[in-house]
């Protein structure tokens, strides 16, 4: 996956809930989203921010994704999306997370507080930050 820069963390173990998070923060990263990509890794995901709902046309594989508020809390998490469906609105909703399917729904909760960090920050060099 490109520019998968940073991680997604529980905010309260610290544990690494995704090792390699490509972030798509402009309006074109969010529009491309895994739209024509290759199968994710179980390592992998992307963060959609601003972002309040989702689709899966065009893509080649399901997803899990994980509806979060401002402040990183799991307000839903939807397993096992497959291709051509369309994920709407959670209240709340300010950014979606998505994984291969399988991933996010093996690790989180809804109530459970996420965050992201750069791979710097786990050198000790960059504090994490939220989605």
């Amino acid at each position: 996956m490109m520019n998968a820069r940073y991680q997604l963390v529980d905010a309260e173990t610290g544990e690494v809930i995704i090792a390699k998070l490509e972030v798509a923060d402009t309006f074109l990263r969010r529009f491309r989203g895994l739209q024509l990509r290759r199968p994710l890794a179980p390592d992998e995901g992307l963060l959609l921010t601003p972002c309040r709902s989702i689709h899966t046309h065009w893509m080649r594989f399901s997803i899990d994704a994980a509806m979060l508020d401002p402040e990183g809390l799991v307000l839903a998490v939807i397993a096992d999306v497959r291709p051509w469906r369309i994920v709407r609105r959670v209240k709340g909703t300010q950014a979606i997370v998505e994984s291969a399917s399988g991933v996010l729904a093996s690790m989180i909760q809804v109530g459970a507080r996420l965050q992201v960090a750069s791979h710097d920050y786990f050198d000790g060099s960059r504090p994490p930050s939220r989605p």
